[in-house]
């Protein structure tokens, strides 16, 4: 298959082929920055490492949570200072002895991008590059080169393994591989060709780089260099002469002349076709057997009838996929698709090496976007994978968005790649099947609201630029194209036009599990006001709450205000010293719902009251005293959320702004 992809000379890769010499005019173009949330997340994230003894055969603490430092480095290219620091401390761990990558070209290398796709994207950011020292920037040519070096051998066309036909095997004699493998493979292998394609130059220098490899000589550097893990595996056939690693000779022949299935770094943009095509290279589907399932597993938990863009080319590979024991359908292995891939790409980007506007490039920008779309639909709806023959744990957002670093996985894509390719829904055109009722939307300019489908019905009012709400129904096609009744924020309903809108930003939401507090700054508020928010729990029996405070919250005592949902299934209130409720209300699992909250500073005292997905508000509060410990709160300027036991979810948050009832079942899509 992918012989034939390399031999088809479609129109668009000769255009971009013949662009190769003028590479260095392609520039990032004003890549933007992760979100403010998505930085903050990836600076308090742990710093990764590496080393052969890690378990799990990744060879890495990281595994889970990989990402923040393609994140950082992102944000510092962009011009956030926040990151600058953190970035720098992430490059210098790295580079210090026995924590950098193995460089076996094999299985870790997908967890190794989230270094070497760093130095990529350093290697291009002057203010953060320069604050490096001669021998740091050596250090980081060896890393670099290690990883190259690595990823080219496993897949190069001259593998002696490959070219036998027989079981290959890594620089240190590991078989868990081959380059035909899964996109948790080839990202990391062939993507690990691209990245260092950028860092070192563009094509030509890499050719010549390898071309001049000479093994004992890099060896022996290394040594010097003192990067243990990394010495360790390229001097692996000399230390155990009877592995069956590759010798020196062997990985000498297979790097130089380069080529994968014919393609060279002359043709790097076909190597980076294969990886698209092939990552996101299935239909659309809610699961194993149409979304059934197998015994419960491999499938969305709920939602399945309003996926969006059933049936379209562009779901990530791997939750339609077999493994050796059968069918696998697996959010995991998918997930593990979707971060190397970004940061492939955007490496192609920052470096120059991206034809915005070819037909090869607005093809893959428009498997991405279904794809991604997908993929957090899912997340957000929660998915049960089924891999090796048994169910896997269920992952979702709210549970799952800590331990897998979500805001800056999803921000590296909704906040940075989607802006950068202008791209809102697959080609610019409104998806099949339409967005789900719920799905969280953003006004790009100021959208006119109107009283129905089409230019000619009547106007009910305008909607500024980044307006938030959430879609109650749509597509409706009349005049003018398809439109999208809208719930904004500000209580206006009313059908805005499709172009008029986009995903809301990741910073619109703050999920909070397991003990964790978020926070989300307000204007001071110091006389009486309202403010409004959706509050979404994501269990039947939780205990977690949002409430108001003068700064950033991170214990109880801090809030002077609180809508909880107790764990007795029932939202109650803070009153002084202890929660009550004027009137019952139960909440679901799954449900948004719309709080109202009138505060006055003053008397110290609030009132709140709750409306379910199309029923009535409900008073939960009338002049409620603020908690004991802010009884004399003179202002406040803050939002948070906390859940002790399973999650919730807080969006929408609008002060002073009118409210109605009927606000629709919330749930936060990336279109």
């Amino acid at each position: 298959m992918l012989k034939n992809l390399f031999h088809s000379r479609a129109p668009g890769i000769l255009v971009v082929v013949a662009w190769m010499a003028g590479a260095s005019e392609l520039r990032a173009g004003g890549l933007p920055g992760p979100s403010r949330e998505a930085v903050d997340a990836a600076i308090a994230t742990q710093l990764i490492s590496y080393r052969r003894d890690f378990a799990g055969g990744a060879h890495t603490n990281g595994s889970l949570y990989g990402g923040a430092s393609i994140a950082l480095a992102v944000a510092s290219h962009a011009g956030d200072q926040r990151a600058d620091a953190r970035l720098l401390e992430q490059i210098r761990h790295t580079l210090t002895p026995g924590r950098e990558p193995t460089s076996n070209g094999g299985y870790p290398a997908q967890h190794e991008r989230h270094v070497t796709g760093m130095f990529a994207i350093v290697r291009h950011t002057p203010r953060i590059w320069d604050q490096l020292t001669g021998a740091e920037k050596a250090r980081t040519d060896t890393l670099m080169k290690a990883s190259l070096v690595a990823c080219a051998f496993t897949t190069s066309d001259e593998n002696p393994f490959i070219k036998a036909g027989s079981q290959q095997y890594t620089l240190d004699g590991d078989k868990n591989l081959s380059r035909n493998w899964n996109p948790n493979y080839r990202e990391g292998m062939i993507g690990g060709v691209l990245v260092g394609m950028v860092y070192f130059g563009g094509p030509e220098q890499t050719t010549a780089l390898l071309a001049g490899y000479d093994h004992a000589k890099f060896v022996a550097g290394l040594q010097a260099n003192q990067f243990p893990n990394i010495h360790e595996t390229f001097n692996w056939k000399t230390a155990n002469p009877s592995s069956d690693a590759p010798d020196a000779a062997a990985i000498e022949a297979a790097v130089r002349n380069y080529r994968y299935f014919g393609a060279g770094f002359d043709r790097y943009l076909e190597i980076y076709k294969a990886l698209v095509t092939h990552t996101y290279g299935r239909n659309v589907n809610p699961g194993l057997k149409n979304g059934e399932g197998i015994n419960g597993a491999g499938k969305i938990v709920a939602g399945a009838d309003a996926l969006p863009n059933k049936g379209a080319a562009g779901m990530l590979m791997e939750f339609d996929a077999v493994d050796a024991n059968g069918p696998r359908s697996s959010f995991r292995y998918a997930f593990d698709g979707y971060r190397p891939h970004l940061t492939n790409q955007l490496v192609l980007i920052v470096g120059g090496y991206w034809p915005k506007g070819s037909a090869m490039a607005d093809d893959a920008v428009a498997r991405m976007t279904i794809g991604n779309t997908d993929l957090w639909y899912k997340a957000e709806m929660g998915y049960v994978g089924y891999a090796k023959g048994r169910a896997q744990t269920l992952i979702d957002y709210p549970t799952s968005a800590g331990r897998f670093g979500f805001v800056y996985a999803r921000s590296l894509w909704q906040d940075v790649l989607q802006p950068y390719h202008g791209c809102h829904a697959a080609g610019g055109a409104p998806p099949a099947g339409g967005l789900p009722a719920g799905t969280r939307i953003e006004t790009i300019a100021p959208a006119r609201i109107r009283a129905g489908a089409g230019d000619g019905a009547a106007m009910v009012g305008t909607a500024p630029a980044k307006a938030l709400g959430n879609i109650l129904e749509g597509p409706v096609s009349g005049p003018g194209g398809d439109w999208w009744r809208i719930h904004f924020d500000g209580g206006r309903i009313g059908w805005i036009a499709r172009p008029e809108f986009a995903a809301a930003p990741s910073g619109d939401f703050l999920t909070a599990a397991a003990g964790e507090w978020r926070n989300h700054g307000l204007p001071i508020q110091n006389g009486s006001f309202m403010i409004s928010f959706n509050l979404r729990p994501h269990a039947s029996a939780i205990d977690g709450l949002a409430g108001l405070s003068s700064g950033p919250a991170g214990a109880y005592g801090d809030l002077a205000t609180a809508i909880r949902c107790a764990p007795n299934g029932r939202f109650d209130a803070r009153s002084g010293d202890g929660f009550a409720a004027l009137n019952p209300l139960a909440y679901e699992a799954g449900a948004t719902y719309r709080v109202l909250l009138g505060v006055n500073m003053t008397a110290g005292t609030y009132s709140a009251r709750v409306t379910p997905p199309g029923g009535a508000p409900v008073v939960i509060a009338r002049d409620f005293p603020f908690r004991t410990e802010q009884a004399g709160a003179d202002s406040l300027a803050n939002i948070a959320v906390t859940a002790q036991t399973g999650s919730i979810t807080l969006s929408g948050i609008t002060v002073n702004g009118l409210v109605r009832p009927g606000a629709p079942a919330g749930l936060r899509t990336t279109r």
